[in-house]
C-alpha cells in the first residue's frame, strides 16, 4: 500500500452518445450542458445588429440563426440518442419522456430569407423539447455532459 495513495473517486454510471461522445451520466443534476450553448446564442448578435430598413434581419443575425439551427440539430440528436438508451436500459419509461414536437415539412420553394426564418422557428420548437427533457433529466439526476477532451 503506497504511503501517499490517492483515493479514486467512484465514477458515476453512464455511457456516451453521438459521434463526439457526449457523456450521459446517472447521478448528476447538471442536466444537458448543450443547452447552455444554445440559450443565448442569437441574442447577443441581435442586440449588436440593427435590422435593415425594411425590418428584416441583418446578414449577421441570419448567419447566427443558421448556426443556432445546426447547434439545435446536434443537441436534439444527442438528447434523442440518450433518451433511447435510457429507455432501453430501463432507467426511463417511454411515457416519461415529453413528446417531440410534430412539425410540418418546410416548403421547398421558400425564398432564402423566409427559409432561414422558418428553419430557425422550427429549431426553437425543437430546443423547447430539449428543455423539457432537460427538466426530466434534472429531476431524475441524469446529465448530458460535453465530451472529454482528447487525450494527448
Amino acid at each position: 500500500m503506497p504511503l501517499f495513495g490517492r483515493r479514486r473517486e467512484a465514477e458515476a454510471a453512464g455511457f456516451t452518445v453521438g459521434v463526439d461522445g457526449h457523456r450521459v451520466v446517472l447521478g448528476s443534476r447538471q442536466g444537458c450542458e448543450m443547452l447552455a450553448d444554445l440559450e443565448d446564442y442569437v441574442g447577443p448578435v441581435l442586440r449588436r445588429s440593427t435590422p435593415k430598413p425594411d425590418g428584416r434581419d441583418s446578414v449577421a443575425v441570419q448567419n447566427a440563426k443558421m448556426d443556432y439551427v445546426e447547434m439545435a440539430e446536434a443537441a436534439v440528436l444527442v438528447v434523442t440518442l440518450a433518451v433511447e438508451e435510457l429507455v432501453e436500459q430501463g432507467v426511463l419509461r417511454e411515457d416519461d419522456v415529453p413528446p417531440r414536437p410534430k412539425l410540418p415539412p418546410l416548403d421547398p420553394d421558400l425564398p432564402t430569407y423566409d427559409y432561414i426564418q422558418s428553419t430557425y422557428a422550427r429549431a426553437e420548437q425543437r430546443v423547447a423539447w430539449v428543455r423539457d427533457v432537460d427538466a426530466l433529466f434534472r429531476a431524475r439526476d441524469i446529465a448530458i455532459l460535453r465530451p472529454l477532451p482528447p487525450e494527448e
